[in-house]
């Protein structure tokens, strides 16, 4: 039997009432929590004592270590003495006597060797002499060029003056010293600048002699400040065959392209670190250095790129060889 809409509606009203009137067999509500068991309110004091007794044994070991390191390791002790130290005297004058008796018997032993070296031969052993150098003889063509001058017949006048020999006491100023080189001369190459050298190591005015500009491999360039007595001037005489640079090391050179600088009163040369055959016929050689090529190469260690030294390089003293 169909129902009318009224009765479906009646049984709809009724069975919500039945349902909002239903209660749940399972609990839904949240459980309840207690702090105690988050904060430990019951433990803290525990925690606290079990911290600070740690801190304490802390503190005593780092004052034990303290002490250890001020006593050097020695650990107090109930001993306020110093034990008494048994010395043994008559074992160390035993002791005594047989290293005595070991040092004859190794002496006796170094007598009776037989070095392999014969040393009774005192030629072999006498001091070498000095060899003489032997006699200068100017080249043909300098007394060509020079034909009208007079030359001294003596060998040491002539070794002074076409070949002068001068040095150089080199430092880096500040920092340490390098040593001394020795340059041989030529003064047909560059007469005039040779005799301003001599003259001013003879003076010993190492001031006006400074190193501006230093290339690792190639060369450094130094100026000397000409002043009013100097032989320099804008007409310099020169010869670029006396000094090969495909031969030497350490050559003295200067370009003949240096016009404004001699009109500033500066004259600037360089000092080749290795054989340079390619300035042959280009840069003028009036010398190289005979002695102390290592004291040269040592300069090599304070240059840069773009060729400003890192320490300035200075000639503390300077002088002729006679």
């Amino acid at each position: 039997m169909q129902s009318s809409p009224q009765q479906r509606k009646h049984e709809y009203n009724l069975h919500r009432e039945r349902v909002h009137r239903a209660k749940a067999i399972v609990d839904h509500q949240p459980p309840t929590i207690h702090a105690g068991n988050f904060v430990r309110f019951t433990k803290l004091k525990e925690d606290v004592d079990t911290y600070f007794g740690q801190y304490m044994r802390n503190v005593r070991l780092l004052v034990s270590l303290n002490g250890t390191l001020r006593t050097k390791g020695e650990v107090d002790s109930f001993r306020t003495t110093q034990p008494a130290v048994q010395r043994d005297l008559r074992a160390k004058l035993r002791q005594l006597n047989q290293l005595e008796l070991d040092n004859i018997a190794f002496g006796a032993r170094i007598m009776c060797i037989k070095g392999d070296l014969d040393t009774r031969r005192p030629r072999q052993f006498r001091q070498r002499r000095k060899r003489r150098l032997p006699k200068f003889t100017p080249p043909h063509a300098l007394l060509c060029k020079y034909e009208n001058l007079q030359i001294p017949d003596d060998d040491s006048k002539l070794r002074n003056l076409f070949r002068p020999k001068i040095w150089f006491d080199m430092e880096v100023k500040g920092y340490r010293p390098l040593g001394v080189i020795v340059i041989q001369l030529y003064t047909e190459a560059a007469p005039q600048v040779v005799l301003e050298l001599v003259r001013l190591c003879v003076k010993k005015e190492m001031d006006r002699l400074q190193f501006v500009r230093l290339f690792s491999g190639l060369w450094v360039d130094a100026d000397i400040t000409l002043d009013s007595q100097s032989l320099i001037n804008k007409n310099i005489e020169y010869d670029m065959r006396a000094v090969d640079h495909g031969i030497h090391s350490g050559v003295f050179h200067f370009s003949v392209e240096n016009d404004k600088d001699n009109r500033r009163g500066i004259f600037s040369f360089s000092i080749s670190f290795k054989r340079l055959r390619v300035l042959n016929g280009r840069r003028v050689g009036f010398g190289h250095v005979v002695r102390g090529a290592k004291t040269l190469n040592c300069v090599q260690d304070y240059s840069t790129k773009n060729g400003k030294p890192t320490k300035e390089v200075v000639i503390m003293n300077c002088g002729v060889i006679h």
